[in-house]
């Protein structure tokens, strides 16, 4: 039956797909004020705020929807992919959280809530809600992927691999999910899939969108058998198949990092931080061995380890009004050239995570990249800790390269390339240690898999907090981990890794040169 409030909304629903977003937004804001169509409203305002460039208002509109009644499943699974895509982790939570979400009998609203929490790097609240959906009858290579990502990211490795390959029994050319078993454990000549990848590829052909994530598959499980031989030419056509999936522009990136390098104390910085738990920043490049390091550091009991969080790049993207990719760009750094309100920055980030340290006096945010914006953070937050990864050069591009990151390191499918930029991100550092003295700690990759609990001591010590023996036994621990690293982290400490780069020394001797010629 129609009424006021549906004519109205077919109203607006017209102005938007007409792009006249502002005459949109006036109707939707009208509809906001009725009781019945709150949320639709304000997701619908939300939405539209992010696609003019308003993030504040996004946001604003998205808490204001997460703060309804949640009555409908549809609408609620909805409201948790936008607050998770604005930034609003906690408030999609609650929402996920909510009985007509969990409660609910549309196979679609499990698995659509579930892929939004996986892709946050919630297994937990994700897991029971897969669990219903496969209770209600789905039985699809979506709800398997899953389902073997949760478990993945819980550490219930084997249950991963029994679900992965139920989703490629039903889907074979599932290139993600060949990708996760090649991943998930160590491959042996008894128990490996090279054969069956082998077949993927033959199916799905090297210029398929699929294809590099095979190539990297095949890479590691050759890897793992110890035929370098075959196995780098694998890696090298991945690495090519995913460089031409990509616009990486060398010049933005060596531009970027000279914008970074004229950042620098200022008088408008932050001189006192909000009361309440502490961040730990574990910053480096990738696979540099910040995973374990947080790993360690979640061991200890006034720690919680949060992950890989985005949330400073992303709130001074919502402040300056710069929207962008998760990483920082040069817009962002020429907005915040211009930026005086630290203080309110610090604030607004530690509104936006200090809830992640459930009671604790102090959280990690471990988003490697987070090198690129640390001045910024050090000028927002007096009190935040920096500890920052040093792998040795070759050990640590070579790393970058096996590893298939989606998104962003776009460098990272290019030897030279990589070494370009690894080159960039030292100079970077070393700007840091000059403009913020004794706000960053080095940590030797070497020293803390060969001598742990000196690591640890010299970590806790700059951390100002007291010896624990607990955080050196990480093989003990529980809890989720969603990095590249998660699998390795579930073991004890070892050196398997050092030097890893030199079964692949002749095709990386180009590499090799181009750090040398730069004195690394």
């Amino acid at each position: 039956m129609s009424t006021p409030e549906l004519a109205l909304w077919h109203r607006a629903e017209q102005e938007a797909s007409r792009d006249r977003l502002d005459a949109a937004r006036g109707l939707y804001q009208q509809l906001a004020r009725h009781p019945d169509w709150g949320v639709p409203a304000q997701l619908r305002l939300s939405i539209l705020a992010q696609q003019q460039d308003r993030l504040l208002d996004a946001a604003d509109a998205i808490l204001a929807a997460a703060a309804l009644e949640q009555d409908e499943g549809t609408l609620a699974a909805a409201v948790v992919k936008q607050a998770f895509g604005i930034g609003e982790i906690e408030a999609g939570l609650r929402v996920a959280a909510a009985p007509v979400v969990t409660g609910s009998s549309e196979p679609e609203v499990l698995l659509d809530v579930a892929q939004s929490l996986c892709d946050q790097s919630f297994p937990d609240p994700a897991l029971p809600l897969l669990e219903a959906a496969a209770g209600l009858g789905v039985r699809s290579a979506r709800l398997f992927y899953l389902i073997g990502l949760a478990r993945m990211f819980a550490g219930d490795l084997a249950a991963a691999v029994a679900s992965y390959e139920l989703c490629l029994r039903l889907q074979p050319n599932d290139a993600p999910a060949h990708y996760m078993l090649a991943g998930v454990m160590r491959q042996t000549p008894q128990s490996n899939h090279v054969q069956r990848l082998r077949d993927a590829v033959a199916r799905i052909g090297g210029a398929s969108h699929g294809a590099p994530l095979l190539y990297y598959a095949l890479f590691k499980e050759l890897d793992d058998l110890g035929d370098a031989e075959a196995a780098w030419p694998l890696l090298s056509a991945g690495m090519s198949a995913r460089r031409a999936q990509l616009a990486y522009d060398a010049r933005a990136d060596a531009e970027l990092f000279e914008l970074l390098q004229t950042v620098g104390r200022g008088a408008d910085d932050a001189t006192e931080q909000d009361p309440g738990p502490c961040p730990i920043f574990v910053v480096g490049m990738p696979r540099s061995g910040t995973t374990l390091l947080e790993r360690m550091l979640g061991g200890h009991p006034q720690v919680v380890d949060a992950g890989e969080l985005r949330d400073f790049t992303f709130q001074a993207r919502c402040m300056t009004g710069c929207p962008g990719p998760l990483e920082a760009d040069g817009a962002l750094a020429r907005a915040l050239a211009r930026w005086t309100d630290w203080s309110g920055l610090g604030r607004r980030y530690l509104t936006h995570t200090q809830w992640r340290a459930r009671g604790h006096p102090f959280y990690t945010d471990k988003l490697p990249v987070n090198y690129l914006v640390l001045g910024w953070i050090a000028k927002a937050l007096p009190r935040a800790k920096f500890l920052h990864m040093v792998r040795e050069p070759m050990d640590v591009c070579f790393s970058n390269l096996k590893q298939l990151f989606a998104p962003g390191n776009a460098h990272s499918f290019d030897p030279l390339e990589m070494a370009d930029h690894y080159v960039r991100y030292r100079a970077l550092m070393a700007h840091w240690h000059r403009a913020f003295p004794g706000r960053v700690l080095d940590i030797d990759y070497r020293m803390l898999v060969t001598d742990p609990q000196a690591a640890a001591r010299q970590v806790l010590g700059f951390c100002g907090l007291p010896w624990d023996p607990g955080v050196v036994a990480i093989e003990t621990r529980r809890g989720a981990v969603a990095t590249a690293s998660m699998v390795q982290v579930r073991e004890a400490i070892h050196t398997r890794f050092l030097g890893q780069w030199q079964r692949y020394a002749t095709p990386l001797e180009p590499m090799r040169a181009r750090l040398a010629a730069a004195g690394l």
